[in-house]
């Protein structure tokens, strides 16, 4: 008999978006926009400017899904 046993491991991207001065006049206003942005909908993932992904360290596991394979 054989086991299908399905793993994971989670993927962190992270990245910038440009906050324009006249829209937020601190650090704390600007991170609040993009918040805010998120929140509503109104900034999807296309509008971000990506690094290169990194694996999660410690992530590696089984997601606890098994299919019998007899």
């Amino acid at each position: 008999m054989k086991f299908k046993v399905s793993v994971e491991k989670m993927m962190l991207c992270s990245g910038f978006v440009l906050v324009d001065a006249k829209d937020a006049k601190t650090a704390d206003e600007a991170t609040a926009l993009v918040q805010k942005r998120i929140f509503h909908g109104e900034l999807q993932t296309s509008a971000v400017e990506w690094d290169d992904p990194e694996y999660a360290d410690g992530s590696f596991c089984p997601t606890g899904d098994v299919d019998s394979l007899t």
